[in-house]
């Protein structure tokens, strides 16, 4: 019985410590989650409302005010949210039309010109760390130029632009500040909390790279390195001479970009000067889901030798290839030849003289 016991908690250990790993494993990743809303106003007529909600640079939900419905990217998302979720934020983003355009026409009071369009933008954001939130932010634009933005759940509104001066008075408000505090909790932490929980976005990635060169006729050189299939989005990538060698050249990026499976691709080459010969360089590799950074070295470039080997070794493999189909040709007419012969011994030609009886 003792025995017993004691592998039943042994047992139920080894399931407590499998459970935290995995929640582990779920949470430890960084994530951020985007709000972005740009609504049109003239002359206190709302012409456009548009906004998006992104998860580490990924869409998963919009809303467009000529259907008044706030969409998302897949069923599953629903049913992440849940029924009750999904209809609070419908309800909020409409509820709100009404109170970005008296905030519009509050800050263009003194615009003479009446007839003039008037574009609010509004981000939102938070990001989380092992489950841990470590940021959040809210900013407001007018007509392209920033008004006022918050940093932190504790922080301070800062006023970008004299316009937004009364309105830092309200914002700052007890009831604004409660508000914006929820907000931030249930719309953003929590929706990412629930469309991570039931999504492959939490499926970290580590990247493939592919590492090549070009030889131009002029002697210039190029480098490229390609980092795909990661995720998340955050990696670094640069180039390295060396040990301790500073590296020249002109360098450019693709800047990282979705995949259509949700993960991401960056790309990265260096021209180096003329009269380098392009050998011992590498491309360093940093990502969340390597160890440590890699290193992946550059092809050399190949000799005039080898490259006569690769030339040799082409023609020879067309030479074999162009043998072996005439061959086979010969072989098969051969086969109909002597098949045409065999039947012809079988059966007499219709010119051929049947001996009478």
């Amino acid at each position: 019985m003792m025995c017993w016991r004691r592998q039943r908690e042994s047992f139920s250990s080894w399931v407590l410590i499998l459970v935290l790993f995995a929640l582990r494993e779920i949470q430890t990743a960084h994530h951020k989650h985007e709000m972005k809303f740009t609504i049109v106003v003239n002359s206190q007529v709302l012409l456009d409302h548009i906004a998006v909600a992104l998860i580490d640079d990924i869409f998963w939900g919009s809303y467009d005010k000529s259907n008044h419905q706030f969409s998302v990217k897949a069923a599953w998302i629903s049913e992440a949210l849940g029924m009750n979720l999904t209809e609070e934020i419908q309800h909020l983003v409409l509820d709100h039309e009404r109170g970005y355009q008296f905030f519009i026409h509050h800050l263009t009071t003194n615009d003479t010109n009446t007839e003039r369009n008037h574009t609010l933008q509004i981000r939102f954001d938070c990001e989380l760390d092992g489950g841990i939130q470590l940021s959040s932010l809210a900013k407001y634009g007018l007509d392209g130029e920033d008004l006022i933005e918050i940093e932190g759940l504790d922080g301070q509104w800062v006023v970008l632009n004299p316009r937004a001066h009364n309105f830092k008075y309200i914002a700052e408000s007890p009831f604004w500040t409660k508000v914006r505090k929820y907000y931030n909790k249930r719309y953003c932490v929590e929706v990412m909390q629930r469309i991570l929980g039931k999504s492959s976005m939490k499926e970290n990635v580590p990247p493939k790279v592919y590492v090549s060169r070009q030889d131009f006729p002029n002697g210039t050189i190029r480098f490229y390195c390609t980092a795909t299939g990661f995720y998340p989005p955050s990696i670094l990538l640069q180039w390295k001479k060396g040990i301790d060698d500073a590296v020249w050249g002109k360098e450019s990026s693709s800047g990282t970009l979705p995949n259509s499976d949700d993960t991401f691709y960056v790309r990265i080459s260096l021209e180096i000067p003329l009269g380098d010969t392009g050998t011992g360089y590498a491309c360093v590799v940093d990502h969340s889901q390597l160890e440590t950074p890699t290193v992946y070295p550059v092809p050399e470039k190949p000799s005039k030798r080898n490259l006569w080997s690769i030339a040799l070794s082409i023609l020879a493999a067309i030479v074999m290839i162009s043998c072996f189909v005439v061959f086979t040709k010969w072989k098969r007419k051969k086969a109909g030849t002597t098949s045409q012969t065999q039947l012809e011994g079988h059966f007499p030609s219709a010119t051929s003289t049947i001996p009478l009886q």
